[in-house]
């Protein structure tokens, strides 16, 4: 599960990069929530390397509008 969840970041990020609108942007925003929730219940080694494979996909450009959709 968490290489699908991954893969399914990976392209909304690209697709947020290439086309960075409002509904391209939510749909990464909602990538980063189900890949955050699944980590939540994992266990701590695999939330942690999860959150930085997570953290090192969002570009800095985009981090803030996905970050602060999801929180």
């Amino acid at each position: 599960m968490l290489l699908k969840y991954l893969n399914q970041l990976e392209q909304a990020v690209k697709a947020a990069c290439d086309h960075p609108d409002t509904d391209t942007v939510n749909r990464c925003a909602d990538c980063v929530a189900t890949l955050d929730a699944y980590l939540d219940a994992q266990m701590e080694p695999v939330q942690r390397r999860g959150r930085e494979l997570m953290d090192g996909m969002i570009p800095s450009e985009l981090h803030s509008r996905v970050c602060q959709r999801v929180h």
